[in-house]
């Protein structure tokens, strides 16, 4: 024994030196070096900074070169000499500083090139905006303000970088499709607004066509631009830049309050930029081009774009906020996991003396005590020891998390802690319950309750249960049946006896609980038609851990030796009535009015935690009924079971659901079924929500259904990738079920103005081309093209389509409601009125123009579709 305890000590010593001992992360050293200071660099800085907030062994170092390329090869070598493991640099031009990028990538420091790169390709990576797009958005939006013609003047960046040459390209490939568009002028400004306005000043100096349009590679140097011309008089001329900063007197106001026509959103993604450096230092896969998408800002966007940068500034401001807080409280958070470290020792050493105590006493005693009693007293004596530690764990946590100085998340991980000591304390208290039970010492806690009340719930706890196994619940109780008695001990007598019924009834088979009024007691009788107990087994089925020979569901076998002690120690008892084969039937009399001079009262009513929840599949088993086919058909995709449940608890009333778990299942079940919406996550295994999309809205069986992605993703990239794919609506979560029900049916109603689109006789409205539309438009063109061939038909036209029979059938009716026969025959009918209405032609005529076998066919199908004959119409 002493051995053991020994080995024990030097286990919990060895315990305690590994998690004293942190494993220290590895420092990494990054080098910035900023070819200029400006607002737009700024804006990176701060965002590399809290891309460090994820990777505490980062430490960033700054340098800003002043538009210097000297000085900013200086500053790059200085940043080699003192010893960094990453750079991330931006060239002031294309050429003056290679040597020194090149030093530092031939001694081995991975070099990321940001916004700007140089004549050399010894770089590690290279991340930023495509600048070449960049004006070529901008030249292809003064193209159409000018309608193709009209004089431009372009002011440049600095001369030799290379944003100012890609810009300048993409401007010059969009406006030189278009001759009647010249460029009158161009000056380099150096990215600075003053300088913009002076070399504005010189070429309406110098120039004297009218100027109609100002391209400024940057908003500033735009601004300046504005400014010579308004000084010179000229107001009409329209001005537009490059970058939209969202910051107060950015690109974003200027372009909402008028004073630049448009903007090009130039991103700064100091985040990703972080990332990709991390990526680089812990050999992580990385891309060596990455080009940051860019969007185009009009007078129609700006306000929403402002607003959005607007925010997302706050949220930077509160995020920088809540990390000095962070690192204020590091020291009390190294305390309080002191603490903790030091209450886990407590509890393993109080086991550790527990277990050693009991094996003494084991091996003193041997068969000095029945088994049972060995295990009762092993768990009553662990559950004392643990009730102090686990008193001195819960009080401390709970008045830690009364400080207001702590974060969310350490508030988070506080409340796991609090929880996890609340389920133990629970079980060690249940066990010393039972405990009490055997040495005589439970007492009673007497409250006033309607027992018909309190059954309607606690049957309620095992409906899904029996649900999932076809078992009949049924329940026979007065609803006024009033008593005084420990309700919780009630609960628990009704809980265990149905939690055994439900165990042990096989599928399809009935429950009984019924409770009926006998002089001045009750009997509470829980009966079911289940194999029943043999006869040789019955008078031990109430003892300690007694399970039957027959039983193969597991459990302690203690439950209904709770049930027969809690109703004794009420004044009653229990009983049991069981054919084998017929069932069993446990009855438990109780008196109405508990007598007992130790008890306590209570005036408030226990309420017992629900032990179940309606299981997922018990949901989906109701909810994937289809014979409502009036009810549109929604396929909800989800690999979380929860929300899967809670969709279609919301939306059963009014859609007929399939569910899918990934989007490789709902992608078969789309092809077969050809739902009229989609409910989609995003993020799922096998096929995730993005591909799922795209898949979808690429196939011409399904392209035309509308598609809702349902995520936590909640980012303006993320919104504009699901977008891309296809989607045609995006809601994050958390959501509510009233705007899910809102933006599904808006969908639904939108797609059923479709129909209008198939109306072959009318023209066709102006919907923008997609893989729907094209469809549309074929399918129009065959009925226009071919209506007057008596030999169409809806084979035909399936097999020109390239689809099946019922393929084009199930399209078809998703889109309009109307088969393909239907639409044809319609089409035939409403050329024939038009010619009755415009021509001299009979009718035998005109039905055969039209495509009908006969002129009495035709009549009688005009009859059915109009109301009157063909005749009567002609004569109108």
């Amino acid at each position: 024994m002493k051995i053991r305890f020994s080995i024990l000590l030097l286990f919990i010593g060895a315990i305690f030196g590994l998690m004293a001992c942190e494993k220290e992360q590895k420092q990494y050293v990054i080098g910035v070096s900023q070819c200029s200071e400006d607002i737009w660099r700024d804006k990176l800085n701060d965002e590399l900074i809290m891309g460090t907030y994820q990777h505490d062994n980062v430490k960033l170092r700054f340098a800003s070169a002043n538009d210097d390329d000297r000085l900013q090869a200086r500053q790059i070598r200085r940043f080699l000499r003192e010893g960094i493991d990453l750079l991330i640099v931006s060239p002031n031009q294309l050429h003056t500083i290679s040597s020194a990028i090149d030093e530092a990538y031939d001694r081995g420091i991975p070099v990321i090139l940001f916004d700007r790169k140089t004549d050399s390709r010894k770089y590690t990576a290279f991340i930023g905006a495509d600048n070449f797009e960049a004006g070529w958005e901008m030249g292809n939006f003064i193209v159409n303000k000018l309608k193709g013609r009209g004089n431009i003047v372009e002011i440049s960046g600095l001369e030799g970088s290379s944003p100012a040459i890609e810009r300048h390209r993409g401007f010059m490939k969009a406006i030189s499709r278009h001759p009647e568009i010249k460029l009158i002028a161009r000056r380099h400004a150096g990215w600075l607004k003053q300088k913009g306005e002076t070399e504005m000043d010189n070429i309406l100096d110098s120039v004297t066509e009218k100027i109609d349009f100002v391209f400024a590679q940057n908003d500033r140097m735009g601004l300046g631009a504005r400014q010579a011309s308004l000084k010179h008089g000229f107001k009409e001329t329209k001005f537009v830049g490059i970058d939209a900063l969202p910051t107060p007197g950015g690109g974003l106001e200027n372009v909402r309050d008028g004073r630049l026509a448009a903007s090009y959103i130039y991103p700064t993604r100091g985040d990703l930029v972080m990332q990709l450096a991390m990526n680089i230092l812990e050999n992580r896969p990385f891309k060596r081009d990455n080009y940051l998408k860019g969007a185009l800002v009009t007078r129609e966007n700006a306000d929403v774009l402002l607003m959005q940068g607007e925010e997302m500034a706050k949220q930077r401001a509160r995020l920088s906020s809540l990390h000095s807080k962070v690192d204020s409280y590091l020291a009390q958070y190294n305390h309080q996991k002191m603490y903790l470290l030091l209450f886990s020792i407590i509890i393993l050493l109080l086991i550790g003396i527990i277990v050693y105590t009991y094996r003494t006493a084991l091996a003193k005693r041997r068969l000095e005590r029945e088994a049972v009693n060995a295990k009762l007293q092993f768990f009553t004596n662990i559950s004392h020891e643990l009730r102090t530690p686990l008193t001195l764990i819960a009080e401390p946590v709970k008045h830690i998390m009364t400080d207001p100085n702590l974060t969310r998340k350490q508030q988070n991980m506080l409340q796991i802690v609090n929880r996890n000591v609340a389920i133990l304390i629970r079980l060690v208290n249940e066990i010393l319950d039972f405990r009490k039970i055997q040495n005589g010492k439970m007492e009673l806690t007497l409250t006033s309750f309607n027992l018909g009340e309190h059954m309607h719930r606690w049957l309620e706890l095992f409906a899904a249960s029996a649900e999932k196994k076809h078992i009949k619940l049924q329940l026979y109780v007065h609803d006024q049946l009033p008593m005084l008695a420990d309700l919780h001990k009630v609960e628990q007598i009704s809980y265990n006896l149905l939690s055994n019924a439900i165990k042990h009834t096989p599928r399809g088979g009935e429950i009984t609980l019924s409770a009926t009024q006998q002089d001045q007691n009750v009997r509470i009788t829980v009966a079911d038609n289940g194999p029943g107990i043999p006869y040789d087994e019955q008078p031990h089925i109430f003892k300690r851990f007694y399970q039957t020979r027959t039983s193969n569901k597991g459990g302690t076998g203690i439950g209904l030796a709770i049930v027969k002690s809690f109703a004794e120690i009420q004044g009653g008892s229990v009983t049991l009535e069981s054919t084998p084969g017929k069932g069993a039937a446990f009855t438990a009399t109780l008196p109405l009015t508990v007598q007992d001079i130790k008890a306590k009262t209570s005036s408030t009513e226990h309420t017992m935690a629900q032990p179940y929840e309606m299981p997922a599949n018990v949901i989906t088993g109701k909810i994937t009924n289809t014979a409502n086919n009036e009810k549109p058909h929604l396929l909800v995709v989800d690999d979380n079971a929860d929300i899967c449940a809670y969709i279609a608890e919301i939306l059963d009333p009014n859609y007929n659901i399939t569910l899918a778990a990934d989007g490789r299942e709902a992608l078969n079940k789309a092809l077969r079924d050809v739902p009229d919406i989609i409910l989609c996550d995003v993020m799922m295994p096998v096929m995730d929500g993005m591909e799922f999309c795209r898949r979808i809205k690429q196939d011409i069986i399904t392209s035309h259904i509308p598609v809702v992605l349902l995520t936590a993703r909640s980012l303006d990239e993320q919104r504009t990738e699901g977008y891309n794919c296809g989607a045609d609506a995006y809601i994050t979560k958390p959501f509510t079920a009233e705007l899910l029900k809102s933006r599904l049916q808006s969908l639904i109603d939108n797609r059923r103005l479709m129909k209008i689109a198939f109306s072959a006789d009318s023209p066709m409205p102006s919907i923008p081309k997609s893989a729907e539309t094209i469809f549309v438009d074929k399918f129009r063109q065959i009925i226009q093209t071919k209506l007057s061939d008596p030999e169409l038909n809806v084979d035909r036209i399936s097999n020109e389509m390239a689809l099946s029979k019922a393929q084009l059938y199930r399209k078809i009716k998703a889109l309009t409601g109307t088969s393909p026969a239907d639409i044809l025959r319609e089409a035939r009918l409403k050329r024939a009125e038009r010619y009755l209405q415009t021509t001299d032609k009979n009718i035998a005529e005109i039905a055969y123009e039209v495509g009908f076998s006969s002129p009495s066919y035709f009549t009688k199908c005009y009859r059915e579709y109009f109301g009157h004959t063909p005749n009567k119409r002609q004569s109108i």
